[in-house]
């Protein structure tokens, strides 16, 4: 069967929600007044086993896609995957340096307060100027933006999965 990193991403994410629908229904099917209809604990656990098998097999077919499907960023190319683990790493540099323009207050130092000629005051200077913290935040969103575009070409391609049951897909 032929998949995409959208399809297999969606597929997860639909038994996901069977397992949590099943996990979360599991606890009131314990007790029952005798007039209610509800679904028999074994049932329930059953369809949780299920859909944790569809998640599994899901997962192992994405981490070979992943590892399949090679993507370049800023010139440099690489599996699917890495570029995946290093998404986090890059977008949480951007943060850090959206932190340091000056648009989150930080406590310990100020771009305020450098004009104090109090001989007894002591105050923090910055040791970045905001001018140049914007440049180095333009740059870590430029390349979080290139991490984000090659992931999104990468999850395009089509991979042939071998064995993949078609019905993980419902």
């Amino acid at each position: 069967m032929k998949v995409t990193g959208y399809m297999l991403r969606e597929a997860l994410k639909a038994q996901e929600l069977r397992r949590d629908t099943a996990a979360n229904a599991f606890p009131g099917s314990l007790k029952k007044f005798e007039n209610e209809t509800k679904e028999a604990p074994t049932v329930i656990v059953q369809d949780f086993l299920d859909a944790e098998d569809a998640i599994a097999k899901l997962q192992v077919v994405q981490a070979r896609y992943n590892l399949h499907v090679q993507v370049t960023v800023g010139g440099t190319r690489m599996p699917l995957a890495e570029a995946v683990k290093r998404l986090g790493g890059v977008s949480r540099a951007e943060k850090m340096w959206r932190t340091a323009t000056g648009s989150a207050p930080d406590r310990y130092a100020s771009f305020h307060n450098v004009d104090e000629r109090n001989k007894d005051v002591m105050v923090a200077r910055s040791t970045i100027t905001p001018a140049d913290a914007v440049k180095f935040a333009q740059t870590a969103s430029k390349n979080t933006g290139f991490f984000r575009a090659a992931i999104a070409v990468g999850n395009a391609v089509e991979f042939e999965a071998e064995g993949l049951d078609p019905k993980l897909f419902d």
